[in-house]
């Protein structure tokens, strides 16, 4: 059997899992006794038919790893060096394992000399430390290892892609500089890695798909929750198709936004406790039987846990159980909804949701007007009818995220946000990766549209360059509202700390990349939006391009200003 390289061996387990593209950021050269910590490791990235995408910082390449991964759907990869590299992109890392978005993070070490002699090196803390790194990343990773044993540097390798399959989230993998370029065997490349889920215990996943057929006949009314776990366990197709076959009203959370079709006539609408249109809250918590697919029960995601569902009614579809009423079942959801369907193609359900009118309407019966300014609850409305099929949209932490809500989405159009972590700067360096798979996925996407606040942008505003010189020809739209305005609304609405600098923000585009083409506009009224939005050359996105669009400082979505008003009544503990 031919041997290979470690570092090759890691790659080449990348590589197996449909990767083309690696991020990150070369790591630093040291002139006494060894060569670097990583870059001898980045000379293999091309050796094996992958992509270099370099990045302006750790963050940055964290982040875009992040977006690539969401686009690809198994992982992505990033490299990093030991010590200030890699604690730069733990806000990264830690985003994606909260959010289940599997990542590779590869970092180049210190030799094992070093290591073992607890030399003062540079990058370390200067105690001789070499595990404290990480050990921090143990927090917010599904698998960690360092490889600093030959022998068992395969089996480590595939025991943290397997984990990171299994789970969804995260591995760190540390390799030392002398161990790069170490021989192993390749017998173990030859053992496919586990993309699939283990199968349930067919009696019980039986027993489970019977009593979920039951309860659905037995109820009058029934409606299905969409939220985020569908999205982040790859369970969207499946749902859709059990939509279709049930014909059950169906319903998206902050996170579910884009999981299921929008255009389709059973859909309800956002469902998120107080913050509900009043006829969607109506249905959703009056119903006598709730399919809630991948329930993730967090802050933004409930309306601040305002939701008014009985538990006695749910049936809950987690990844790794369903929980009918409560009693949970060690059964994989992914499986359940597979045998559901076939179970209701030979047993169809004869109940009244399916056959009932919709209890509920997505939008309100009439759009919101439209006046000289630009007013939050136009402009998303608006954003709706600009979106196309095909289209990968990213939006911000803050007012971007919260107004989508109220935008409706076209079939086959496809939404990112980060729901949970809620990392300002997420977006725009997420763009990078998540634009870059999608033009490896050539026939998917057409326009990669990405909002952000001019607050956020500033956190990341250097993955701009990246855009340009990956020659992703993005639509970028920066909410120029003075400020953090999501902030505002929660507390200091005039305070000097909800402000930020002034930048000339399209000049930004040019400044980063003037050997690319690219256009920028800014727009101020409704009637400037409308113009843009109209025309050809624009929707045609032959370079990249940038909108400032303009708002008042204290406008905001209206779920923002709903919450803004109940905000010091969270934050002093009450529901």
């Amino acid at each position: 059997m031919a041997d290979i390289n470690i570092g090759s061996y890691i790659f080449e387990r990348v590589k197996q899992l449909g990767v083309k593209s690696v991020f990150g950021v070369p790591g630093v050269r040291s002139l006494i006794r060894q060569k670097d910590y990583e870059m001898t490791l980045l000379d293999l990235v091309p050796e094996a038919g992958l992509k270099w995408r370099g990045n302006p910082n750790e963050l940055c390449a964290g982040y875009a790893a992040d977006g690539y991964s969401r686009i690809q759907g198994q992982c992505a990869a990033f490299v990093t060096t030991f010590g200030p590299g890699e604690l730069s992109a733990l806000c990264a890392i830690a985003g994606a394992y909260c959010e289940f978005v599997p990542l590779v993070h590869i970092v180049g070490y210190p030799s094992t000399v070093f290591q073992n002699e607890h030399a003062v090196l540079h990058h370390t803390v200067g105690d001789g430390r070499y595990e404290l790194y990480h050990e921090m990343s143990k927090q917010i990773s599904c698998a960690t290892t360092v490889l600093n044993d030959p022998k068992i540097a395969a089996s480590e390798i595939d025991r943290c892609f397997n984990a990171m399959l299994y789970h969804r989230q995260p591995i760190y993998i540390g390799i030392p500089v002398d161990l790069v370029y170490q021989k192993i065997s390749t017998s173990s490349l030859q053992v496919p890695l586990a993309t699939t889920l283990p199968p349930n215990d067919t009696k019980l996943e039986e027993k489970v798909v019977q009593e979920i057929w039951t309860k659905l006949e037995r109820q009058s009314t029934a409606v299905m929750i969409v939220d985020g776990g569908a999205i982040r366990h790859n369970m969207t197709t499946l749902v859709q198709e059990l939509v279709n076959v049930t014909k059950i009203p169906y319903y998206t959370t902050a996170m579910g936004k884009g999981a299921l079709d929008e255009q389709q006539p059973r859909w309800g609408g956002f469902y998120g406790g107080f913050v509900s249109k009043e006829d969607c809250k109506a249905a959703v918590e009056g119903a006598e039987c709730v399919l809630w697919i991948g329930n993730y029960p967090s802050d933004i995601n409930t309306g601040e846990f305002t939701e008014k569902v009985k538990p006695e009614v749910i049936i809950d579809f987690e990844r790794f159980f369903v929980s009918i009423g409560g009693q949970k079942y060690e059964v994989k959801s992914e499986y359940v909804i597979k045998r559901l369907l076939e179970s209701l193609k030979t047993q169809p359900l004869n109940f009244a949701t399916g056959k009932a009118a919709m209890p509920s309407t997505p939008w309100p019966q009439n759009g919101p007007p439209q006046s000289k300014e630009i007013t939050q609850v136009w402009y998303w409305n608006r954003c709706g009818k600009f979106f196309r099929e095909g289209d990968l949209i990213i939006t911000e932490t803050g007012t971007s995220a919260t107004g989508m809500n109220d935008a409706s989405l076209p079939n086959n159009a496809t939404i990112l946000s980060q729901t949970i972590f809620g990392s300002i700067g997420w977006a725009t360096g997420t763009s990078v990766g998540a634009f870059v798979a999608a033009r490896e996925l050539v026939t998917k996407y057409k326009r990669c549209l990405l909002f952000t606040g001019e607050g956020s942008l500033q956190l990341t505003v250097q993955a701009f360059s990246d855009l340009l010189r990956h020659g992703v020809k993005p639509i970028i739209f920066v909410l120029n509202n003075g400020g953090y305005t999501i902030e505002r609304m929660l507390h200091g609405a005039h305070a000097e700390y909800n402000t930020v600098p002034l930048w000339e923000y399209t000049e930004i585009l040019h400044a980063l990349g003037p050997e690319h083409a690219s256009k920028s506009y800014q727009c101020r009224t409704s009637e400037e939006v409308d113009k843009l939005f109209s025309d050809p050359t624009f929707n045609a996105c032959e370079v990249a391009q940038l909108v400032e669009v303009f708002m008042d400082p204290m406008d905001a979505p209206w779920i923002l200003k709903i919450s803004g008003q109940n905000n010091d009544k969270f934050n002093a503990g009450s529901k």
